[in-house]
């Protein structure tokens, strides 16, 4: 809440209007003789009776303003021009013959990195896969965690990662962990309609399993089927791929229904636009894959970008931000896209502040919640 709004609501609290001269004379004629002891009565309490109410107003809007004690849940699209993006990458030291990575914001303006003192923990650093290292920058909990963006609830308050065969879920602020699942080897999804997805593998098949994170029961949804697999959770649905097709899978996770439908060409799922919609990358056996796409339930699609080596077969991290979408591969390469702007690179080679490795590692957060956040000293 504003400080101006704040002294607006303080002020209409304990204005008090001039009374009614009728209602004056009768409360004037109802008061003791002793009008001065009445007075000064009433002059001694006064003072109290406004201090008491300006407090209780304070505190009221105080316990009922949410900024105060839950973070922001469903923040807004910031403008790219105020854009502070999430990113980390490799520091250019170690400690103890161990990886550093460094987190921090890019400015998309001017590519100015604000480094963050709160880097990931040695403790968090040794639960990443390390083949596939990923942080994401939790923008709710204001917290950098060591996994996947779909790996953290709708709420920001837990994740759950992969420890072995286990499936754990850890709370943000308490650091307290649990073990969910126990047992065989899973391929873990993320979140979806508030329960956990992960599916088993058996060569180029696997089956599919909801996870309550309440009760850690779990159920299959799917059985497993010749030649299928599941890869992305998004928000109302899970989204796979069969090996080596143009095929697309959707499980809905509130109906059940499965839908399918063929693209163009052989494809691979790389991620989900703020729709959940996946976006694919295209090719076929002739040449590796490149060109990107966002296909959706008409079985439209939109490209991204003309060019089919744009991306070419590097790995991408791709990031969904309200009406963007940003992408990120080697090479300090940054691309941003929006339908008004259509496919922007943001070439960072020569940005020599930025850590090694740059990987987007969120949407836009805005300069007044960067400025929220002690830059890192030395």
């Amino acid at each position: 809440m504003s400080e101006e709004l704040l002294i607006r609501r303080l002020k209409a609290a304990l204005d008090v209007a001039p009374a009614d001269p009728a209602l004056r004379a009768r409360v004037i004629s109802s008061l003791p003789l002793d009008r001065h002891h009445a007075r000064a009565q009433r002059r001694s309490w006064a003072p109290a009776i406004a201090t008491g109410l300006a407090i209780a107003v304070v505190l009221g809007l105080a316990l009922t303003n949410p900024l105060r004690s839950l973070p922001n849940r469903h923040p807004g699209n910031v403008p790219l021009s105020e854009c502070q993006l999430p990113v980390y990458g490799y520091a250019p030291y170690e400690i103890d013959a161990q990886t550093v990575y460094e987190v921090g914001f890019l400015d998309a303006s001017t590519g100015k990195f604000t480094r963050v003192s709160s880097r990931i923990s040695p403790a968090d650093e040794a639960r990443m896969d390390r083949t596939s290292p990923n942080i994401t920058y939790d923008r709710a909990a204001e917290a950098w965690v060591p996994v996947r963006s779909n790996w953290v609830s709708a709420d920001g308050m837990s994740y759950v990662y992969l420890a072995g065969n286990d499936i754990h879920i850890r709370s943000v602020w308490s650091q307290s962990d649990r073990v969910l699942l126990t047992g065989e080897p899973v391929a873990l999804l993320g979140w979806s309609g508030g329960l956990i997805y992960y599916a088993t593998r058996v060569a180029y098949a696997s089956d599919l399993w909801a996870l309550d994170a309440k009760t850690g029961k779990s159920r299959q949804v799917v059985p497993m089927q010749s030649m299928s697999e599941w890869w992305i959770a998004g928000p109302t649905a899970i989204w796979g791929s069969p090996y080596y097709s143009g095929k697309i899978e959707r499980y809905d996770t509130k109906t059940h229904a499965i839908s399918a439908w063929s693209a163009d060409g052989l494809i691979e799922l790389v991620g989900l636009d703020s729709s959940g919609n996946p976006i694919v990358r295209r090719g076929d056996r002739a040449k590796p894959p490149g060109e990107m796409a966002v296909m959706h339930g008409d079985r439209s699609a939109t490209s991204l970008d003309a060019a089919d080596d744009t991306f070419g077969a590097s790995d991408l991290t791709v990031v969904a931000d309200g009406g963007r979408i940003w992408f990120s591969a080697p090479g300090q390469r940054l691309w941003v896209y929006s339908s008004d702007t259509g496919l922007l690179l943001l070439d960072q080679s020569s940005n020599r502040p930025l850590p090694n490795g740059l990987v987007v590692a969120g949407g836009c957060v805005s300069k007044d919640e960067v400025s929220l956040q002690a830059p890192a000293t030395g």
